[in-house]
């Protein structure tokens, strides 16, 4: 992209165009206006602070044009492609890992400084307001679940590698990424997530097989819960259909070759989101050993409090319950094997447990994307 943005495809500087920001709208990433609900009441000290929800976020993109003619094309270009209404995707340059869903809000504003050059002012509004992680596999070759994978993790041979390390919580290896699907669980799971990003994803979940009486869903980390209820093999699996929870639309369907049909009554109660994992302390140089099998000793000094976080060590994720200055206590349900040295990273993961309410036999899928502001 080098006209600094793409929308819907389509490169600015196809159309002649340069991204160039007013000063106030330099740092387009900046989180959207939030909408606090609060209630007072008559003959009552202070209030009630009820939670925030984001506005949708809006852009307002200017740009330049130099030596183009404007009766030559380039603003019957602009007007076509940014047409009042028109979706799209919008990437910007600078982070060409995520995107927004944006949508046209006003006619393109043209300021003419001659026939030649001037200023075109864009305005988008994305009703979704935040972006979402959209980094390409590096080989096109590989599996379906292995491009999954890689929406979380970024090597150093990838594409704006130093720049997503600074900005995201994204991870260093394959290794490093949980998995997002499980089959045939008769049992209560717990699992681990990671969202890359800097604000909650919203998850999506596939789930297909028997729930009996119903299957609890919950997140520890945001203490969230969903609940699916109803849905059989006969309904699902024998059907070839999947049941999906999306927590974006807030809509509940069965999904199959013939298409998608609304399936609200499987769905008894609430969506979860993900907390984020940045920021992110990498870079981290740790030795442990068998003995002191819940001791991991920290090279670096640690200047904040990272208990209830996890650290990637002896190729596991594990919970830190106790810190003293660069000594960290990990869980003793989880101990130390091996004794060794190695640079590793600590993060925000999220702790969800599959419940059943009664017996169970259900494949399932975590669905979602890193999201950022």
């Amino acid at each position: 992209m080098t006209g600094g943005f793409s929308f819907c495809g389509y490169d600015i500087a196809d159309l002649g165009l340069e991204y160039a920001p007013e000063n106030e709208n330099t740092y387009v990433y900046s989180p959207t206006e939030a909408e606090v609900h609060t209630e007072t009441f008559d003959g009552h000290h202070g209030g009630y602070f009820y939670g925030a929800t984001k506005r949708p976020k809006e852009f307002v993109l200017r740009c330049v044009f130099e030596e183009s003619q404007i009766d030559k094309g380039i603003m019957t270009k602009v007007f076509n492609l940014f047409k009042i209404g028109r979706t799209g995707k919008l990437v910007f340059s600078r982070r060409p890992w995520c995107y927004y869903y944006a949508t046209v809000t006003n006619n393109p504003k043209p300021e003419f400084t001659n026939y030649l050059n001037g200023t075109v002012t864009i305005t988008m509004q994305a009703s979704y307001p935040f972006a979402r992680g959209d980094l390409v596999p590096s080989a096109a070759s590989e599996t379906e679940a292995n491009k999954k994978l890689h929406y979380f993790y970024n090597l150093p041979t990838d594409m704006y590698h130093e720049d997503i390390m600074l900005n995201t919580g994204y991870l260093e290896t394959k290794e490093q990424v949980p998995l997002l699907n499980f089959n045939s669980l008769s049992q209560e799971k717990s699992l681990l997530l990671i969202n890359p990003g800097t604000e909650r994803a919203h998850v999506g979940i596939r789930i297909r097989g028997n729930v009996n009486q119903g299957v609890i869903i919950s997140n520890a980390t945001t203490r969230q819960q969903c609940k699916v209820v109803g849905i059989s093999r006969s309904i699902t699996s024998n059907a070839n259909k999947d049941l999906i929870i999306d927590a974006i639309s807030g809509k509940t369907y069965l999904s199959g070759q013939s298409g998608k049909q609304l399936a609200f009554m499987y769905h008894d109660a609430g969506f979860i989101e993900l907390e984020p994992a940045f920021p992110v302390l990498r870079n981290l140089y740790v030795s442990y050993n068998t003995v002191e099998n819940t001791t991991v000793s920290v090279l670096n000094i640690l200047y904040e409090n990272v208990v209830g976080k996890y650290i990637f060590i002896d190729h596991k994720w594990r919970k830190i319950v106790a810190q003293d200055d660069s000594t960290l206590t990990i869980s003793g349900t989880d101990p130390i094997t091996t004794a060794n040295s190695e640079r590793t990273i600590i993060c925000t993961m999220n702790e969800l447990v599959i419940h059943p309410e009664s017996t169970m036999s259900i494949d399932i899928e975590f669905l979602y994307k890193p999201t950022f502001a």
